[in-house]
């Protein structure tokens, strides 16, 4: 089901299939869901900014309820460089779909591994509710 978005190249600020960074990526599926995300791209000045991406998501949690159970589409929340600012889309619980800096999408698993200490919870957007 997200297997077509896996492979697509990184992008600052991108919002489409041909690059993306990690929110554009979560704006492309969500897209396919029928929800619409705002871009917030005019909203930091790079990605690798971690104060402004972090504020940015803390200021906009409002959209989001945070769940303990997570289900295909819940965002996962984690820091980068220390700071809450990178998401990944839940494939199946255990698996993420996600863009890093410098790298095309990909899907894996946030429990085990370097992503297991980094994540900070799971959120699911209000209309999902």
């Amino acid at each position: 089901m997200l297997d077509k978005f896996v492979g697509i190249p990184w992008g600052d600020k991108g919002r489409t299939v041909g690059a993306a960074d990690c929110w554009g990526l979560t704006v492309l599926v969500y897209r396919t869901i029928g929800i619409e995300l705002p871009h917030y791209a005019e909203d930091y000045t790079t990605a690798a900014d971690s104060a402004q991406c972090a504020s940015l998501l803390n200021g906009h949690r409002s959209e989001w309820s945070e769940v303990t159970s997570e289900i295909a589409y819940d965002l996962v929340l984690m820091t980068e460089g220390g700071a809450p600012r990178h998401v990944g889309i839940v494939v199946t619980p255990g698996l993420m779909l996600h863009m890093a800096p410098g790298r095309e999408s990909v899907i894996e698993n946030y429990r085990t591994g370097k992503y297991a200490r980094r994540v900070v919870g799971f959120y699911r957007h209000r209309s999902r509710r």
